[in-house]
């Protein structure tokens, strides 16, 4: 895609798109997790959408995304999962209109990851091809953040047994 607005237009609408699916499950549903979650996501999705604003206007790749810090996955999990520490058993019960939410979601950030990948194709820009690099793995990590909680919400012993296997194995 060499028309560099067409492909800033589509890219805002996939984060606006974002942020009222994750704010609307979030208000939705009563699990603590649940909501921390989706709310967690929601605010990166207004990070994304103002970066994506300010690569627009012709600001560079690390200005435009300066406010986003790069973490990984299991650091913004880790933040949801210490916010909501000690009540967290209590809280967390399965619910089948969350489980629909995450799925949705995991579905939205699939696609998010590969209209970014055509749209990186496509491009011809370096700079817009680093830029939607960058989107491509924010989006990764939001698959891997709904999908380890969900993973949670479904199954936390198990969840438990994958994350602090270091306990099991005796390290």
């Amino acid at each position: 895609m060499e028309n560099i607005s067409a492909a800033i237009k589509l890219a805002l609408q996939m984060e606006h798109k974002g942020y009222d699916l994750y704010m609307k499950a979030a208000q939705s549903t009563l699990n603590r997790l649940g909501r921390a979650t989706l709310e967690a996501i929601a605010k990166k999705e207004l990070d994304h959408i103002k970066a994506i604003e300010g690569f627009s206007k012709g600001i560079n790749l690390t200005q435009a995304t300066a406010d986003i810090d790069p973490k990984d996955q299991s650091y913004y999990l880790r933040e949801i999962m210490d916010k909501l520490a000690g009540n967290l058993e209590k809280q967390v019960k399965p619910d089948s209109d969350l489980e629909r939410a995450y799925k949705v979601a995991l579905d939205l950030e699939k696609a998010s990851f590969e209209l970014y990948k055509k749209l990186n194709a496509e491009s011809s820009d370096p700079q817009a091809k680093k830029f939607f690099e960058f989107l491509m793995g924010e989006e990764n990590t939001h698959f891997e953040i709904l999908s380890d909680t969900l993973e949670y919400l479904n199954d936390p012993g198990e969840w438990y047994r994958l994350q602090e296997r270091w306990i099991v194995e005796g390290g």
